[in-house]
């Protein structure tokens, strides 16, 4: 019976020891799985923050392309505008020159009728002239015979 007890006491002793390091070892399993779920979730969360710093990144550099793109349509679009200014003023500086000519053109016409007209005039009175200054001697000498 004594071996018996023994046996008995054996047994409950490993059965002790076994349930002490099965605590043990669950617990070390446990602090394990934990690291890892810990390790796997700082893993995730640093991937999320790097895809989100990534979608920032392309969304201001899409930002910052539209804007460059708007700059240089804005751009070329009053270059068109400063060309279509300067062609209608290069148009209107034709315009006014041709008017000028065609002024000047008008300016020595009349000019020439003027002069033509004066020249007409100045006969006339000259022979007129003529035409009193025989009249007048005329009436002298009917004046002399007169006398």
């Amino acid at each position: 019976m004594r071996k018996m007890t023994k046996v008995r006491a054996f047994l409950g002793v490993l059965a002790v020891v076994l349930l002490v390091v099965s605590a043990a070892g669950c617990g070390v399993v446990s602090d394990q799985t934990k690291q890892e779920a810990k390790n796997k979730v700082e893993a995730k969360a640093k991937q999320a923050k790097q895809e989100v710093k990534k979608k920032a990144e392309d969304k201001g550099q899409q930002v910052r392309q539209k804007v460059k793109q708007k700059v240089e349509d804005g751009q070329k679009n009053l270059e068109n505008k400063v060309d279509d200014l300067k062609k209608k003023v290069a148009t209107s500086q034709k315009e006014l020159e041709k008017k000028a000519d065609d002024l000047k053109k008008e300016v020595k016409t009349g000019q020439k009728d003027l002069k033509n007209k004066v020249d007409g005039v100045q006969k006339d009175v000259n022979e007129l002239q003529d035409k009193v200054d025989e009249l007048l001697k005329k009436l002298d000498a009917q004046d002399k015979q007169n006398q």
